[in-house]
């Protein structure tokens, strides 16, 4: 009974120390998922937690287009403070192709990510787990 006791103890205390992901970064990163893919797109989030080695989060998720197979991709968002809408400020973006180059990165934040109505639009839909179909237009 008491080694039970000392098990359940350390499992919480381990469980209690996992790394948390701030969900409004969470859910800016998410939005910018559906930015990285064709219209049209299937994103489907297998996974998320913290970026390694600072402030961020990693998101792994698989992306299938109509007739072509599921392909696994990640974004790691990067954040320094928050910017004039109240949100978490983008620093960087990576993915598995490496970091997101200059002038795109720029695009996006500007016409992307300000353009974005709270809560965040996607050109796809995103949810953790489940895949849907992009609402068309």
């Amino acid at each position: 009974m008491r080694a039970s006791l000392v098990i359940a103890t350390a499992i919480l205390a381990a469980g209690a120390c996992a790394p948390v992901v701030a969900p409004d970064q969470l859910a800016l990163c998410r939005e910018i998922l559906p930015a990285l893919h064709d219209p049209g797109t299937l994103i489907r989030e297998s996974r998320h937690g913290p970026a390694p080695a600072g402030s961020g989060v990693r998101i792994d998720y698989l992306a299938e287009r109509p007739g072509l197979p599921r392909s696994a991709h990640f974004a790691t968002c990067r954040f320094e403070g928050v910017d004039r809408r109240g949100r978490p400020d983008l620093a960087a973006l990576s993915t598995e192709r490496g970091p997101f180059p200059g002038a795109r990165f720029v695009i996006l934040k500007r016409w992307w990510l300000d353009q974005a109505p709270s809560p965040p639009r996607s050109a796809g839909t995103v949810r953790s787990g489940l895949a849907e179909r992009a609402a068309a237009g």
